[in-house]
Formats: structure tokens, C-alpha cells, sequence
């Protein structure tokens, strides 16, 4: 059987306005002659921007339209998704199920089991330590996400560290899919001197996040020639707005704005950053996507001690790791980079030459479609 005639399905229990690790799965199977249909949850969360058409041509999108709460409450609506999630997957012809995320791997696995499916389980963020919570029902959802894990026909992971945070993944089918960026052609790469010394963050600016950004505009307040733009969503955008006005030529914030914009802004600042606390476990063990952000283009970054980040920064040299919690720390690491041009430059290299060697979206791609291959021989499809 060719792959053009192997239909995937993908479930996030969310849209693809926000999902750029999806989008670029998408993308990666209908490039190379998968068809795939997404399922998703319409949570009715109003979102700015869309990532969708970043995922190509997919064959077909159904939505689950049901208002949900974002956090720990949407646990009271999952009965009602994985219903929907089921009754669609038994009535649909697919080849292989995608299932990103704990809370759309249950009903993925009753219905490969039923039909005699491939389920992928892609594990971005480990829910049990996306937030905290008590240790004994942190490690009770430990336990049921190894069932779900060891039931799967393989797991993805997006960081080689959550292999500890687990302690082990009970699947010898297993791999690592970094949240790399992938290569956009409509990215525009040209360069830009800036006239003052610019860090740029770009994402969820929530306090469940635990991002230390009033760390940042602390010790930016008293370098002179610098300044600090923000843009994403989250229940942090009043704060960062109230320091814009009372910081307007250091601070300003741009809003909500889609991945390639996000690449392009990345590509024009001197400093990239992302200090999140590992006093949330989701922080220490996934390194997310910024570090690869830097890395694609050529930044330097600033990153936080105790992290999944913080090893690949010291690992490939391509940054400066600091204690957070020390506001002079950031201050006199921006100050060095600022000063030390010749710096910036070599760690911004060591990036570049890290993301090509060992982190681009090409080897990650070439990682999923050989995955996705083994694992369609493997079943008799």
C-alpha cells in the first residue's frame, strides 16, 4: 500500500488557530502523500490568529463545537469529547490514529483496538506536570498515563527528558520529535540593525506559566539603549500593557501574532528569552520551542537554570544560562551580551550550527515519516 492511499487521523482536544506542532505534522504527512483528517475540540476560546493554513491541504476537518473552560475544569467535559471522538472514529475508514496530548488518547485507543489500528500517542506536553498540583494525584495520572502509553502502538515525545520525568516510557516504539520551526518560505530572513538592543518574547503570557517576566522588566529598568518587546495572549497582557505605559521607550507590547510573524520578529531581535521556573515540572523536563526558535535563527538566548533549556544552552554553547529568581543575574547577563557583540555573534552561530547538525524540523520530519512507515508495515493495513 502507498502512503497516498493511508488515511491518518488527528485528534487534539483543541483547534489549530494556536497548534504549530500539529500544523507542521500535518504538513509533513500530506507532503509526502498521506491524507489526513483532523478532529478537534471547538472550546470557543477566541483566538487572533490561525495557524491552520500553515498545515496545508488536509483532507477534511471536523470540530467538536461544545464551550469548555480552559485548566483543570475542562476534566468535567471529557466524558462528552471522547464520546464524540469515539462515535467518529468508529464510523470513519482511517489507517492510523494520531492522538496529541493525554486527553484524547483514551477513546483513540478503544477504537484502534475495536478496528485493529495503529494509535500514535504524541505526548507535547505532560499533562500530569503542565500544572501543579497534589503529589499523590500527580502520580496517580502518572500511573494511568503509562497504561495509556505501554497500550499505544508508539509514543512521541518532544523532549528526550521526559523520559525521566515519567520515569521511563513503558514502549519500545519510542521517539523524539522536537518542537522545532520548520522552514517557511514566506519568512522574510532579511536582517535589520536595531538602534537599541532588542530582546523579544513571543507566546503564552500566562501565570500558570511561571515565566518570570516581571523579573525581566525589573532588570532592564536602569540599561540604558535597550528595549523589550512582548507579543502573545494570556492573563498576563494587563501587567505587561501597565509597564508599557510607564516604560514606553523599553517596553511594548504588539499583540497576538501567527508563527511566521513570531520567526521573522525572532530574526530581527538581538536577544531571544525564555526564564521559566522548573518549580513547575513541565518548565524543567520540555524544553518547548523557543530554544529551537533561537537556534533557527542564529540568537543568542537567555534561559533559566534547571531546565530541559538550560542543557541544550550549555550543551551546544548557544546562550547564557542565569538563576531567574536574581533580577541582577539577568541584569548582567543582558548587559554582557549588550557590550559583546563578537559574543552574541558566536553563540548566535553555535545555534545555527546546532539546529542544522541535530534539531531542524528536516531531521525531525524525515525521524516522523520513517516512524510513521515502520509502524504501517508493522500492521497489516
Amino acid at each position: 500500500m502507498t502512503n497516498s492511499r493511508k488515511k491518518v487521523i488527528m485528534i487534539l482536544e483543541n483547534t489549530l488557530d494556536r497548534d504549530t506542532r500539529a500544523t507542521k505534522i500535518i504538513r509533513a504527512l500530506v507532503s509526502n502523500g498521506y491524507k489526513v483528517d483532523f478532529l478537534g475540540w471547538n472550546r470557543g476560546h477566541i483566538s487572533s490568529r490561525s495557524e491552520k493554513r500553515e498545515a496545508g491541504s488536509y483532507n477534511k476537518e471536523t470540530l467538536f463545537n461544545y464551550r469548555a473552560p480552559a485548566g483543570y475544569k475542562i476534566l468535567l467535559y471529557l466524558p462528552i469529547w471522547w464520546v464524540f471522538v469515539f462515535k467518529h472514529l468508529m464510523t470513519e475508514e482511517f489507517d492510523i490514529v494520531h492522538a496529541i496530548h493525554i486527553l484524547s488518547i483514551p477513546p483513540a485507543l478503544i477504537a484502534g483496538f475495536f478496528k485493529g489500528k495503529p494509535v500514535i500517542y504524541d505526548i507535547l506536553d505532560t499533562y500530569e506536570d503542565s500544572i501543579l498540583m497534589p503529589k499523590i494525584v500527580r502520580n496517580i495520572i502518572v500511573i494511568i498515563d503509562k497504561i495509556f502509553m505501554r497500550l499505544s502502538s508508539s509514543v512521541i515525545l518532544a523532549d528526550k527528558n521526559q523520559i525521566i520525568e515519567v520515569g521511563g516510557i513503558p514502549n519500545k516504539n519510542l521517539l523524539v520529535i522536537y518542537d522545532s520551526p520548520d522552514t517557511l518560505t514566506n519568512i522574510n530572513k532579511k536582517y535589520i540593525k536595531n538602534d537599541a538592543f532588542t530582546l523579544f518574547f513571543a507566546g503564552s503570557l500566562n501565570t500558570s506559566k511561571a515565566l518570570n517576566l516581571d523579573k525581566v522588566i525589573s532588570a532592564i529598568k536602569d540599561i540604558k539603549d535597550i528595549k523589550l518587546i512582548f507579543a502573545g495572549y494570556g492573563d498576563l497582557v494587563d501587567e505587561v500593557l501597565r509597564c508599557s505605559k510607564e516604560m514606553p521607550d523599553k517596553i511594548s507590547f504588539i499583540g497576538e501574532i501567527n508563527r511566521s510573524e513570531v520567526l521573522e520578529r525572532s530574526l530581527c531581535a538581538d536577544l531571544l528569552f525564555v526564564l521559566r521556573d522548573p518549580i513547575i515540572p513541565v518548565n524543567k523536563y520540555i524544553c518547548g520551542s523557543k530554544i529551537l526558535e533561537a537556534m533557527w535563527c542564529g540568537k543568542p538566548i537567555l534561559v533559566n537554570k534547571g531546565t530541559s533549556t538550560a542543557d541544550i544552552v550549555i550543551e551546544e554553547n548557544c546562550g547564557l544560562v542565569i538563576d531567574a529568581k536574581d533580577v541582577k543575574q539577568i541584569e548582567n547577563a543582558i548587559i554582557k551580551l549588550k557590550d559583546d557583540p563578537i559574543l552574541c555573534s558566536k553563540l548566535g552561530k553555535n545555534a545555527a550550527d546546532s539546529y542544522q547538525n541535530k534539531y531542524s524540523w528536516d531531521i525531525m520530519k524525515k525521524r516522523l515519516l520513517d516512524h510513521y512507515y515502520i509502524l504501517c508495515n508493522t500492521f497489516i493495513l
